[in-house]
């Protein structure tokens, strides 16, 4: 392609980096699309222009929709912030909101999403430019096919995945190949432990880990990832975990509670709540917008218990919480 490749120099250097840089792509895992969301917002917040930005986004999609594209112009302060040529944006790795990936594409960047796993080497499907579903982990590409594995009456099952890219096995470990990759019908089927969906376009939809469902004594399934991805909608909180922690008024500990693990934005709550704050104030403030959270969801996925933390969770090289090693921290 010709094209040179930057490497950012982590989280707090992303705005300078893309200044200097002056990408037309940005490749990035959630987390780092989120913050930049986030920056971005506070500082139009700040400089009382939301008002202003949201009529504009009004507008200029209504316009765009008759054939006239006018968003480079008016959202030019924006762009420049990002270094002035940002046209595609791709987010991989993990979930993102939706509403994140629809402001994107409301300032007119395009927003696409991502997914595979090493075992894939990585990619094994992609939003097409041509075709973009905000939402979506995209379609199956050329020469990979995904299909669902006994799905639900939803559709959702564990997502199988069929690529000329699919690695040999694991090095050295004949049973975890064959746990992980199952002939059928004289073809290598990858079996990625992650539960989704594809819609009548054949795009994948991504709502959770098998290794993290949360089951209930009633057998219902729940998946962290789709209240944790409602949670990263309130302000005031920075990160957070969801999962399932034992009862106990439940006797028999068959009973599991949702619970979430959640870090605090202080910043945020310092600006709107004031300074110097005790921590039964901060727990009722976010406790308050969990409640609220908790009204959009089925109850038996609500959460029941809150435990707040300051230090930072594990995470891996792709900055995906490290479940089970937080799991075994006492709160």
């Amino acid at each position: 392609m010709g094209s040179s490749i930057a490497v950012c120099q982590g989280l707090k250097h992303i705005v300078p980096n893309l200044q200097e840089t002056k990408p037309t792509a940005l490749l990035a895992v959630p987390l780092l699309i989120e913050n930049l969301y986030r920056k971005i917002n506070a500082n139009i917040k700040k400089s009382k222009k939301d008002g202003l930005v949201n009529s504009m986004i009004h507008v200029t999609n209504a316009l765009k929709v008759v054939g006239v594209d006018i968003k480079r112009k008016v959202f030019a302060e924006i762009y420049e912030n990002l270094g002035g040529n940002l046209r595609i944006i791709v987010s991989a790795a993990a979930p993102i909101d939706a509403k994140i990936g629809k402001w994107v594409e409301d300032i007119g960047i395009a927003f696409l999403q991502g997914y595979g796993l090493t075992e894939t080497a990585p990619i094994a499907a992609l939003t097409p430019e041509f075709q973009p579903k905000v939402g979506s982990a995209g379609k199956a590409i050329v020469t990979a096919e995904i299909k669902i594995d006994s799905p639900n009456e939803n559709g959702e099952g564990e997502v199988l995945i069929k690529s000329p890219t699919l690695m040999l096995g694991y090095y050295e470990d004949e049973e975890a190949t064959n746990d992980a990759i199952k002939v059928i019908d004289g073809e290598r089927w990858f079996h990625s432990g992650d539960i989704g969906y594809l819609d009548k376009d054949g795009f994948l939809y991504i709502t959770g880990r098998s290794k993290n469902v949360i089951v209930t004594q009633n057998g219902k399934n729940i998946y962290p990832e789709e209240i944790e991805i409602l949670l990263s909608q309130i302000p005031e909180i920075k990160e957070c975990m969801v999962y399932g922690k034992e009862d106990p008024k439940d006797e028999t500990n068959k009973e599991l509670i949702i619970s979430a693990r959640v870090i605090p934005n202080e910043e945020t709550i310092e600006e709107a709540y004031g300074k110097e704050l005790t921590e039964e104030q901060i727990r009722d403030i976010i406790w308050g917008k969990i409640k609220e959270v908790n009204k959009k969801l089925t109850s038996y996925k609500a959460i029941k218990n809150l435990e707040i933390k300051h230090d930072e969770f594990e995470k891996t090289t792709t900055m995906k919480i490290k479940r089970y090693a937080e799991l075994k921290k006492k709160q």
